[in-house]
């Protein structure tokens, strides 16, 4: 965990030492006209400070709020493309949106903080987005309720060390953007506040979740449709719904989800931990998928596959010849602690398509109550298990009686598969790139600390 901290303070460090003393660096003072004015709006300083971020000449530009300010601004469309290779928003201070919805105003975004084609940002900080969410969770349809942020159609972004706290809807959304790198967030709201998401993916690849803390009403992180290269590493989740895969094929969609990595993970008082959820009648893939070195504090269904996923309640009967996302080469290893339902293994897999090569290994989970024992619930999966602490009884079920092998491998290669039906990724990388640009000057930056020690 302390590298990967480490990594960010110096990505940053590095932006800095190559941008800090010629880049451009304007203030939200800087477009405020009138200082003692007792607007409490300040919608278009922010847009006019963005214009000029966005619009700067040379290779770098800054806005910086600082740690003592407050503002209150109206959703924002930030879009790119940028003129600056690099832009970087330091906000320190707080900044809200309008605490009740009704005076969110005209301006109908679905979304609060909207970034548009933006490339090389840079956005960080030690404090405060506050999107006032709780005006909106019993008095809007969750279908008109905004995001907080949103990366779209974004590449080479970097996010680190702010709060947000009760969005209307989800905290994060990344949409139809590749490298991004997310860390050290605090995601904030309660567990009864309905679908406020920590992080959502879709349509993305190459995606770093690190080092954070996310607390909310819904998934801590969910992976969703045609998104790859998806690493998630020592976050800490709870309240709320674990880290999902999907959901996936509502409608009878074809979407696909691949290679993703969740390591070094807690889940504390969730609904659920390593989840993968799919709608009957999909259709589409989730593939090469690893949750490795969990740690469970009173998790609800701490593994769970559900083909069978439905978001609201009632019984759901699988016809003749349905299609399901396939679901396959998926390895749960080395999940330790607690469960607080007595279910801790759930696979509810399709009928007709059924879940492959399903890996369990090194699995040691004990009931939250100790009169309670643990049980596994298990359908039409192709599961082989090593070392799990709870009986798994399948349909396709192996039980392998060797010891495992002190290094076990993947349980599938790394494999090559389309992000839509006719599309081919570039070959993935079991670690995505990061920032090739900033990955250069942290070289540079350690070869002149080693010159002047």
């Amino acid at each position: 965990m302390g590298f990967e901290i480490l990594l960010s303070v110096l990505l940053i460090a590095s932006y800095h030492l190559q941008y800090g003393n010629g880049r451009m660096i304007l203030t939200m003072k800087d477009f405020i006209s009138n200082s003692n004015s007792t607007n409490v709006d300040h919608s278009q300083a922010f847009q006019n400070a963005w214009r000029a971020l966005c619009g700067g000449k040379g290779g770098s530009a800054s806005f910086v709020i600082q740690a003592h300010e407050t503002y209150t601004i109206q959703p924002q469309l930030l879009e790119g493309p940028c003129m600056p290779r690099n832009i970087h928003i330091q906000i320190d201070g707080t900044i809200e949106a309008p605490k009740m919805a009704n005076d969110w105003g005209r301006n109908k975004l679905d979304c609060w903080l909207c970034f548009e084609k933006v490339t090389g940002l840079v956005l960080t900080g030690s404090g405060v987005l506050n999107t006032h969410g709780e005006s909106w969770w019993s008095s809007v349809a969750l279908q008109s309720r905004p995001v907080a942020v949103r990366f779209f159609g974004c590449q080479n972004i970097l996010y680190n060390g702010l709060t947000q706290i009760n969005s209307p809807r989800n905290h994060i959304t990344i949409l139809d953007s590749n490298n991004a790198t997310l860390s050290n967030l605090h995601l904030i709201a309660p567990a009864s506040s309905p679908n406020t998401d920590g992080i959502d993916i879709s349509h993305s690849q190459n995606i770093n979740i690190m080092s954070s803390t996310i607390k909310t009403g819904d998934d801590c992180v969910a992976i969703k449709r045609n998104s790859y290269n998806i690493n998630v590493t020592y976050v800490t989740c709870g309240p709320g719904h674990g880290i999902s895969i999907g959901s996936l094929g509502e409608g009878g969609a074809s979407e696909v989800v691949q290679n993703v990595n969740v390591r070094h993970c807690t889940f504390t008082g969730t609904q659920n931990g390593a989840r993968i959820k799919t709608w009957p009648g999909g259709q589409g893939f989730v593939k090469n998928i690893l949750y490795e070195d969990i740690t469970l504090i009173n998790a609800n269904f701490p593994i769970i596959i559900d083909q069978q996923y439905r978001d609201n309640a009632g019984q759901y009967k699988q016809s003749a010849g349905a299609t399901a996302v396939k679901v396959s080469d998926v390895t749960f290893r080395s999940f330790t602690g607690t469960c607080a339902a007595p279910i801790a293994i759930k696979l509810d897999c399709d009928p007709n398509t059924g879940c492959d090569n399903i890996v369990m290994e090194q699995i040691n989970i004990a009931s939250s109550s100790p009169k309670t024992p643990l049980t596994s619930y298990c359908k039409f999966a192709h599961v082989v298990s090593r070392f799990v602490s709870i009986p798994i009884t399948c349909s396709f079920h192996t039980e392998d009686s060797q010891p495992a092998s002190l290094n076990p491998q993947p349980s599938a290669p790394y494999a090559i598969s389309p992000t839509t039906p006719h599309t081919q990724p570039h070959a993935p990388t079991t670690q995505p790139p990061l920032f090739f640009r900033f990955y250069t000057n942290f070289k540079a930056f350690l070869g002149r600390l080693g010159r002047n020690c």
